[in-house]
Order: C-alpha cells, then sequence, then structure tokens
C-alpha cells in the first residue's frame, strides 16, 4: 500500500489522460478515408463523432457501446483508477444511456511499477463503476512499458429517451455540467508546479460520474448532449453544431473554471492538445478577437473525465440547472443555439 502511494505515475509517461488523444483533425481525416459503416440498426456511428455507438436491439430498445483508456494524470493510483472508469462510463451516459458491464484495458509496467499499484487502480476503478450501476466483468491486460488504464462499456438506452449530437434547435440554451481546466491543471502537476492538493476540486470534478438523474420531462427536454474530453469544449461543441446543422453561442466569460486554471493558463501551462483543438476549430469559430488569451485557452483546454454539454429546451433550462446543481454545483448555463451559419461557433 505505501510504494503505491509514493510512486508518481505522472513521471512514468511523457504525456496523460484525454490529452494524449489522436488530434480531432487526424482522427476525422482517418475516418473520412475508411468505408462508411451503415446499417437500419446502427442508430449512431462515427458519421458526426458522436461519444459512443447504439444499435437497434428491438423496437424500443438500444445497445451503446464505448471504449476509452489512457495514461496517468495523477499520482494517485487510486483516484486515476476512479477517473479512468468515470471517464469511460461517461459516453452511455452522454447517450442518455445506463451502463450495465465494464472490461477492462490495461497496460501495466511490471519492470517499473510495484504490483500494489495495480490493486489501488482496479480498487478505484471498481468503486466508480458500481457507483455508476454497472459491473465489471473482465477484461485484457498486456505487460507495457507505460501505464495505460481505460474501459469498454456496455449500457443500453430506450430509443425514445436517447441523446445525440444530431437533435440542437435554434433557442436552446446551452447547459455545461462541470468546469473546465483539467488539461491544464494535471500539466502543472506532472511539472510539479501543483500539487494533488491544489487540484482537489479538479480531482473531484474528474471523479464525479455524469449521471443526471433527471425526471422524464426533465430528461425529454434535451434535445442534445455530447461529453466534453479531450478535443476541448469548442471540440466537442463543434460536432454538436456540425452534427445538428445549427450555430452555438457561447459566452466564453460565463464557462466555469476549475480552481487554480486561469492561474496556470496564465503561466502557459499548456499541452499539445491544446494546440491541435485550437487549430481543429481555429476556422470555424468567429468572435476570438474579443476574448483573453486565458479564455482562449480555457475553451479549448483538453478535458478528462469532464461535464456533459446539453441543448435544453429554453422553457426547462432553469429547472434542469436547479435540478442537477445539488450533484453539480459548478454547472451553468453557457450559451445558446442559432440558426446555422457561415461560421458554426460564435464567441461573446
Amino acid at each position: 500500500m505505501d510504494s503505491a502511494r509514493t510512486v508518481k505515475l505522472t513521471k512514468t509517461v511523457n504525456r496523460g489522460g484525454c490529452a494524449a488523444k489522436l488530434a480531432a483533425g487526424s482522427l476525422a481525416g482517418l475516418l473520412a478515408g475508411l468505408p462508411r459503416q451503415s446499417h437500419p440498426d446502427l442508430l449512431v456511428g462515427t458519421d458526426f463523432l458522436d461519444d459512443a455507438a447504439v444499435w437497434r436491439i428491438s423496437e424500443d430498445r438500444a445497445m451503446v457501446q464505448t471504449i476509452d483508456f489512457f495514461t496517468p494524470i495523477l499520482d494517485d493510483p487510486r483516484d486515476f483508477g476512479a477517473v479512468a472508469a468515470a471517464n469511460a462510463l461517461s459516453d452511455v451516459f452522454a447517450m442518455g444511456g445506463q451502463p450495465v458491464s465494464a472490461l477492462t484495458v490495461l497496460a501495466f509496467p511490471t519492470a517499473v511499477l510495484p504490483e500494489e499499484v495495480l490493486g489501488e487502480l482496479m480498487a478505484g476503478a471498481t468503486e466508480r463503476i458500481n457507483a455508476g450501476g454497472a459491473l465489471l466483468v473482465g477484461g485484457h491486460s498486456i505487460d507495457d512499458d507505460t501505464l495505460k488504464l481505460g474501459f469498454s462499456v456496455t449500457g443500453f438506452v430506450d430509443t425514445a429517451r436517447m441523446w445525440s449530437n444530431r437533435g440542437a434547435r435554434p433557442g436552446d440554451q446551452l447547459v455545461l455540467t462541470k468546469a473546465l481546466g483539467t488539461g491544464t491543471l494535471t500539466g502543472a502537476l506532472k511539472n510539479d508546479e501543483l500539487t494533488e492538493a491544489d487540484l482537489t476540486e479538479a480531482i473531484d470534478s474528474m471523479k464525479l460520474l455524469n449521471r443526471l438523474e433527471l425526471t422524464d420531462d426533465l430528461h425529454a427536454s434535451v434535445n442534445a448532449a455530447t461529453d466534453i474530453t479531450g478535443f476541448g469544449l469548442l471540440g466537442h461543441a463543434l460536432h454538436l453544431a456540425r452534427g445538428s446543422g445549427v450555430c452555438l453561442a457561447i459566452d466564453a466569460g460565463g464557462v466555469p473554471l476549475l480552481e487554480n486554471a486561469v492561474e496556470a493558463l496564465g503561466r502557459g501551462i499548456v499541452n499539445r492538445a491544446h494546440g491541435s483543438n485550437a487549430r481543429y476549430v481555429g476556422a470555424e469559430v468567429s468572435g476570438r478577437e474579443g476574448l483573453a488569451e486565458t479564455e482562449w485557452l480555457a475553451l479549448v483546454d483538453p478535458q478528462t473525465s469532464g461535464g456533459l454539454l446539453l441543448s435544453v429546451r429554453p422553457d426547462a433550462a432553469e429547472e434542469l440547472l436547479a435540478s442537477i446543481r445539488p450533484r453539480f454545483p459548478r454547472a451553468a448555463r453557457i450559451g445558446e443555439v442559432l440558426p446555422p451559419a457561415e461560421r458554426p461557433l460564435q464567441l461573446y
């Protein structure tokens, strides 16, 4: 136990968390070059870079499938395991579904890390998986040079209750459930410029499951949804705008930021994904010239286990916010949906 907690996991990898994802532009280009995958029962595939695949299994029931894994962003193995699990489960919640099972994807450097680390990782992960209403039912592991942990998650959703990134309508209000800043903060941790004690809010946020527990009426008021991870708020918002054929107007100053995030960004603590995310969305954004550099960087900050971005009917937005704030205290209304425009993202 003691040896597991004294190892600095972030020092064993070059980059961690969802910031290690392939650049969004590269991924989109790769998918565009593959044969299109289509089937009458494939309700959600790769066409709009949504959060998970959805396959209809009966007239009113569908299966949700996703997978996510990454290298360490935290030094505490139990917390890292919890974040990895919460992050993987989030894709199912973002589709309006309920996860039921998870399979472990693990690369573990036996020559570098003690076995106690593995026990702590899986204890933290299993607790979050069970808290999300799912079971850990198996997995696959290899001995590798660097630690990587994630999960393949299966869930189910009633087709009438399914969310995707394709349903936003002009007039909808945009609600973000978690504050931003995990990319810069975990970079500061890796660089020894902040400690995990400085990241208390960020760690709690990343471990928090994106399970909204809405009434039927409030669930139905959500016209579109996506979770915010490695492509940053603007990257995932762009996918939602393109999928729905609308423009998203985002109040940059109203976007909630985690404690110490502005300071870290102001000190220039960024990673490769900040740059690739900015390049990916740059030509699709209007209004950037009015932003401070830290505001812009926050909007492209790569999130790990970030919040959900919800497109909510205007008459239900305040009630939805009041409903989720006991569990998501930093949830905020950050903009609105507009009719399609030349550039699908508008900042103000």
